[in-house]
């Protein structure tokens, strides 16, 4: 068999190296036959990769875990020994590093295409390997008689490209214009960036390299890039520093050529260093913060935002459709560039084509702009979705996962097999005549017995998952809430055309109802906290209990924890845990969450808090300091108890509203933000300015309040 293994590999290897593209086979069978035929096959690609355990003297070893360090480098040949599992980032992390006329090997037990003897994202898998794309080789039966050429029907034989700027060297036509869009972002119009996006293999970095370099020769400028790791943009470094023939640099994150630099700056100071550069480039920025790229946009007007479509942080078309709207309401001017020729492999290529199908890494959500929407609404069923339906429904799943792609920022292929296998893991739906329009993920939590939950409560323990019962434990100090039984809504996205229509209000009804029906004593959910979710939950009657100390990295936004209490156990403590959490937010809102959003802490306050603040006065001594201060008298720092206690108190009256002017005045006197913070941030030109609206905002809203009761 390896004379015949050896011949049928011969024999591929130069087709794919013909036509650039990229193959993947399938071993199946046990670790011994398959690292043998690993090996011979390995010696037709001399750059060989091993992932996973038993591997061969003559690969580079890798586990796992290393799986994305590799991404940036390129292999002919990398082998998965999938015998003990997988999971679907590191699987895509992988394929990324084969080049054109390479080959990825997949090492599967044959159980995998066995129903009812594995797990359903293991059984898609292994049905997926009977795809066209994919040449299986099993142990027990024979190598197949040719080398699928027909696979090779669909390639688009690569284009030869000679850049005439023989100094920049582009690999392609769509790079050559892509650096000229990025160049002319600098030196055209101010307030109008550029969005570039690629799948990956399309040369996207290399090409923020090649024009920051070319910016770099041709004036003095300070480029920044940033990125969620400097790893992420060593990419961009390595073809600038190619473009500017830089053999030494005297710090790795900064090349510098006369008085120009470029330097790396981390996502999380960006903002604030902003003001110290020419030109900016985020690059993969879809894995940054959407705060972050919005607050940058009002801080820079001569920004690169490049991001990876179907990438493997999963992150790619959220930030597609989420940025582009604020792009739009910002900039309205912004441009796009999208790179669509791959570069390091051939168009039509197999293994990618196989990939995104495996991966879903092209699924989209339904599109609803067809349908009637309030006769939809009425033929609406709402339901839960069965694991293995899933798995044996292209069409469903790739609706379900385009959905919640469209929604969520950080959607990873990782999801699909948590989707797919986790046994605590439901999903809600809403079908319209059979296509999901709405979607509710759901994890079953807590159970824990009354020494864990101690345990647990007391910082000791940590078991894996349960992050609300964990949350109200650890953080909160109920350690029986971890006992008691609780759903955690994870996620809950409904399609562009059916949203503002109830729907989901309608999946968490649906969620609370089968709570209800497995006797679950409560339901929470945690999420990124921001006006609208606050309304959203707070109109399906949950509750905050905590909120982040610190800002979530993936959000940019504390993270808020809300429950809705089902049964009489989990009332017993959700009482408490609400005046507990009125009482920390008010002592918090001066040092944790003096920057709070100032509309976000109004309805946090109005909400939530039980009593006004109480600094003993009279409501003679607070109605005199006010009435002085109002007519000019008395500065802010001898009236300030008076103003809190006025101001707190006013907060919880029934028919207090929100505007801009209140936000002032509660990020001045309740927030305690410094003047040249509330100068800043409401656009005033001087503290003098700043603090005589403050007396104004406050003689406005004192006379709609009688009296301070």
């Amino acid at each position: 068999m390896s004379m015949q293994l050896e011949s049928l590999f011969a024999q591929l290897q130069q087709q794919l190296s013909q036509y650039f593209c990229r193959q993947l086979v399938v071993l199946e069978g046990d670790i011994e036959w398959a690292a043998a035929s690993a090996t011979t096959i390995g010696n037709y690609f001399p750059q060989r990769l091993w992932a996973g355990d038993n591997a061969p003297m003559s690969f580079i070893p890798s586990s796992f875990k290393q799986s994305k360090q590799w991404l940036g480098q390129e292999f002919d040949l990398v082998v998965i020994n999938a015998l003990n599992g997988i999971n679907a980032d590191t699987l895509g992390a992988l394929s990324g590093t084969i080049r054109g006329g390479g080959l990825c090997i997949i090492i599967a037990p044959p159980t995998w295409r066995l129903h009812h003897t594995t797990a359903p994202f293991y059984q898609r898998l292994g049905r997926l390997f009977l795809e066209s794309e994919v040449m299986l080789i099993q142990q027990s039966q024979p190598l197949p008689l040719s080398c699928l050429t027909a696979v090779f029907d669909d390639i688009t034989p690569p284009i030869i490209f000679t850049d005439t700027n023989t100094q920049r060297g582009c690999l392609s036509r769509g790079q050559c214009e892509a650096v000229d869009a990025i160049i002319k972002v600098m030196t055209g119009h101010r307030k109008r960036p550029l969005v570039l996006s690629a799948d990956r293999g399309r040369g996207k970095s290399a090409a923020l390299g090649i024009a920051a370099a070319e910016l770099l020769l041709t004036r003095k400028i300070n480029i920044a890039v940033t990125a969620p790791s400097f790893a992420c943009a060593e990419t961009v470094f390595k073809h600038a520093k190619l473009r500017l023939q830089i053999t030494h640099q005297t710090h790795p994150h900064q090349l510098n050529i006369e008085s120009s630099r470029l330097e790396f700056v981390a996502a999380d100071k960006i903002v604030n260093d902003a003001s110290n550069y020419d030109f900016i480039i985020v690059d993969e920025a879809a894995a940054i913060p959407a705060s972050t790229l919005t607050d940058l946009l009002g801080r820079h007007n001569r920004l690169v935002f490049a991001t990876t479509i179907h990438g493997y942080e999963g992150t790619g078309r959220g930030f597609e459709i989420k940025f582009k709207q604020r792009l739009t309401e910002k900039m309205p001017q912004w441009r796009s560039y999208h790179l669509e020729q791959p570069i390091r492999w051939a168009a039509g290529d197999p293994l990618e084509a196989w990939i995104f199908k495996s991966l879903l890494l092209t699924a989209q959500a339904p599109d609803c702009g067809q349908r009637d929407i309030n006769s939809a609404v009425i033929a609406i069923d709402y339901s839960m979705l069965d694991p293995a339906r899933l798995a044996n429904d292209e069409v469903l799943l790739n609706q379900l996962f385009g959905l919640l792609v469209n929604a969520h920022y950080q959607t990873s292929p990782n999801d699909i097999q948590q989707l797919l296998d986790d046994p605590n893991l439901s999903v809600v739906v809403a079908l319209q005549t059979g296509v999901i329009i709405g979607c509710c993920v759901v994890s079953k939590e807590g159970g824990f017995d009354a020494q864990l939950a101690k345990l647990v409560m007391q910082g000791k323990r940590r078991p894996q998952g349960h992050l609300l019962a964990q949350s109200l434990a650890a953080h909160l100090g109920y350690s029986v809430a971890a006992e008691q039984h609780s759903y955690r809504i994870l996620r809950i996205a409904v399609a562009d055309g059916f949203q503002q229509q109830g729907i989901g209000t309608q999946l968490v009804n649906a969620v609370l109802d089968q709570a209800c029906n497995n006797g679950i004593d409560y339901v929470g959910t945690s999420f990124g906290a921001v006006s609208e979710l606050v309304d959203f939950w707070s109109q399906c009657l949950f509750h905050p209990l905590r909120l982040g100390i610190t800002k979530d990295v993936a959000s940019g936004h504390h993270s808020l924890l809300c429950v809705k209490p089902l049964s009489t156990a989990a009332q017993s403590w959700f009482d408490d845990a609400q005046s507990l959490f009125s009482a920390s937010f008010c002592c918090q809102r001066v040092e944790q969450f003096s920057q709070l959003d100032s509309q976000l802490f109004f309805k946090l306050y109005t909400a939530n808090v039980q009593q006004p603040l109480n600094y003993g006065l009279s409501q003679q001594q607070i109605n005199h300091q006010l009435n002085t201060y109002i007519g000019g008298g008395l500065g802010y720092d001898i009236v300030v108890a008076s103003l809190e206690s006025w101001l707190s108190q006013f907060l919880l009256c029934d028919d207090c509203c929100w505007d801009d002017d209140l936000g002032f005045a509660i990020a001045k006197i309740l927030q305690k933000q410094s003047w040249s913070e509330v100068v800043e941030r409401y656009h005033l030109s001087s503290r003098k300015l700043a603090q005589q609206h403050l007396r104004d905002v406050v003689a406005r809203y004192y006379s709609l309040s009688s009296s301070v009761h």
